[in-house]
């Protein structure tokens, strides 16, 4: 729950960017999925990512959008850096074998999610136009 509350210090995106936010954080995800070459460049975007998902997710707690996506983003970001780090020490390839297992799993995740916080921010979006009537 503590991961929920950490905030980083990112300028806040409008709720009319997280549709464009939200695809091209699924487009990374699926690019990183289908790596299966460990190198410095691997872990420096699943790094990119990780701060990706967290600017994401501070974006989205303020656009007001609930349904726990905000936290659900910083959990993203916070095992992002679990993966960027485990390639970063995976010395065999059965090390790099696991990496490459939890990277998978993580960015299947971010790639199912990353619709559904678009979908939260147009509710959102939704929402506010009504109460402009």
């Amino acid at each position: 729950m503590l991961t929920c509350l950490a905030l980083v210090a990112f300028n806040v995106a409008s709720l009319s960017d997280i549709p464009k936010m939200t695809s091209d954080f699924e487009n990374e995800a699926r690019a990183l999925s289908s790596e299966s070459t460990v190198s410095a460049d691997l872990v420096t975007r699943i790094q990119a990512f990780s701060t990706d998902a967290r600017h994401l997710a501070v974006s989205l707690r303020g656009a007001g959008v609930g349904q726990d996506m905000p936290c659900i983003f910083q959990g993203i970001a916070a095992d992002a850096e679990e993966r960027a780090e485990e390639f970063a020490a995976a010395d065999t390839q059965a090390e790099q074998d696991v990496a490459f297992m939890n990277l998978r799993v993580l960015m299947d995740d971010a790639v199912l999610l990353a619709p559904m916080a678009a979908a939260a921010a147009a509710d959102r979006a939704n929402e506010r136009n009504i109460a402009l009537r």
